[in-house]
């Protein structure tokens, strides 16, 4: 329970809508991102998402988000903290300081820069001691960054979680080896640094990742760069069905290895990698979302109990709902499908909550229902 969680975009023109979808997914921890270049209308808006959100139930994460002139001008990125933290101490649970920090276009060009971003918060960390903290927001497989922000921390100042927004493979599943590195040995690659750090809790929250979706042009996170005439290299995205199979699979693996206190899926709407296309009119919901409705609705409060014996390449998590059925998820990233074995069930599902029409596994995880071993 309350380890998957959604980041949101909190805008005047759409809260609301966006609001009514993110009530379906009950009441999920929430991300919100407070951007020091959008200035002070849309820091209060956050403020009111964060208070909205808290009173329907949902526990708030913030992002404080730089720049460069954050850097530059360190009284400007002062005085949004000091606006926005004392207004969501009571309601907010955590506050993430920086955003992808490993990377240029974000505004910091070196580790002194991300020490000036800290700086403000030892004292409202002081004077809001029920706040938690999570840093330093490092990006993709890159911990020796991680392990450098570490330890540029100004006297006094240490974070409740290690967070990072922990990409595996923007073209391919999570499964994929980046060296001997897939995203379960990098979610314990992560977690021992959080654990081993003196300026860090022994805790690992995946603040960002997501897929980008085909198709989507320059509103993909990786599309961008590839719309340029002459410089097309091919497409670096992902159909929007297997965008859902590999969100399920990586929340999955990473949630059931108990390395990872919570991921922050980002996020809920949004045209090149939302659950929910919202340049669609009305929003068009993509296949991943009603498939991460049917993993919180089937087993959102439920326990993980291990993995069974499978080959190689496949996956059988075991999981005990609240009032005792077992339900068994299964999943393959192997070239030939493969009946499941080991154990008995009522029923089988798909991805999206519907009678499975084939029991053989596949790369779109199956939840195998009343399981008797």
């Amino acid at each position: 329970a309350g380890r998957v969680a959604l980041a949101v975009g909190p805008r005047p023109a759409t809260w609301d809508l966006e609001r009514a979808w993110l009530q379906k997914a009950g009441p999920v921890p929430v991300l919100i991102r407070c951007y020091r270049h959008k200035g002070t209308r849309q820091w209060d808006f956050v403020v009111r998402a964060v208070r909205e959100l808290s009173a329907a139930g949902h526990r708030v994460a913030v992002a404080l988000v730089q720049d460069r002139r954050s850097v530059l001008e360190p009284a400007a990125w002062a005085a949004m903290a000091e606006r926005v933290v004392p207004q969501i101490n009571g309601v907010a649970e955590w506050i993430e300081v920086g955003h992808a920090i490993n990377r240029v276009k974000w505004g910091l060009w070196d580790l002194a820069d991300y020490r000036k971003l800290v700086e403000p918060m030892v004292e409202l960390r002081a004077a809001y001691p029920n706040l938690r903290w999570m840093g330093p927001a490092g990006i993709d497989f890159e911990y020796l960054h991680v392990l450098g922000a570490l330890k540029v921390l100004p006297p006094g100042f240490t974070f409740d979680a290690l967070s990072h927004h922990l990409y595996v493979d923007r073209r391919g599943a999570p499964e994929s080896p980046q060296g001997r590195f897939a995203a379960l040995e990098k979610f314990a690659l992560a977690r021992a640094l959080a654990r081993t750090s003196p300026q860090c809790a022994d805790r690992l929250i995946v603040s960002e990742v997501n897929w980008p979706i085909l198709g989507t042009h320059e509103w993909s996170p990786v599309g961008s760069p590839y719309t340029h005439p002459g410089q097309v290299l091919g497409p670096p995205n992902v159909t929007a069905d297997a965008y859902a199979n590999y969100m399920v699979r990586y929340l999955l693996q990473a949630t059931c290895s108990g390395l990872v206190e919570r991921v922050y899926w980002w996020r809920l709407a949004a045209h090149g990698f939302g659950l929910v296309d919202e340049r669609a009119e009305p929003w068009q919901a993509r296949p991943a979302w009603p498939a991460l409705l049917q993993l919180l609705n089937t087993v959102g409060g439920a326990t993980f109990e291990r993995n069974l014996p499978a080959p190689t390449r496949r996956h059988l998590h075991l999981i005990r709902r609240a009032e005792g059925e077992r339900v068994v998820i299964g999943y393959t990233w192997a070239d030939a499908p493969l009946e499941p074995a080991g154990f008995t069930f009522a029923r089988a599902e798909t991805r999206a909550g519907s009678p499975a029409s084939s029991t053989q596994l596949s790369g779109a995880p199956l939840y195998f229902r009343g399981v008797s071993l």
